[in-house]
């Protein structure tokens, strides 16, 4: 036989890791938003912090929308493997078997 074997659990499992590290990535984003939300208004009334304040809002959306895209692409892995597990089954035991 040519070819080769997948075990799905093993998928599975691996789907759990990304599954995993997206709960951690979501817990660091949720922490980081808590403590912008907080410190936003202690940047200081000089000119220093005035710049700061008018650039804040762009650098937000910049890191949250880098989180967002980076908690997406882990859900999808996650997701996918998952498809891929049930696929792998569905090829080993066709439909009447």
């Amino acid at each position: 036989m040519t070819g080769y074997y997948v075990q799905p659990d093993m998928l599975r499992r691996q789907a759990a890791v990304y599954g995993e590290r997206e709960r951690n990535a979501e817990e660091v984003r949720d922490a980081l938003r808590a403590a912008f939300d907080r410190d936003r208004d202690t940047l200081g009334n000089d000119e220093y912090g005035a710049e700061l304040a008018k650039k804040l809002p762009e650098i937000e959306r910049a890191i949250f929308g880098d989180f967002k895209a980076h908690l997406d692409e882990l859900g999808r892995l996650a997701s996918g493997l998952h498809v891929n597990a049930r696929n792998y089954e569905g090829a080993e035991r066709p439909p009447g078997s």
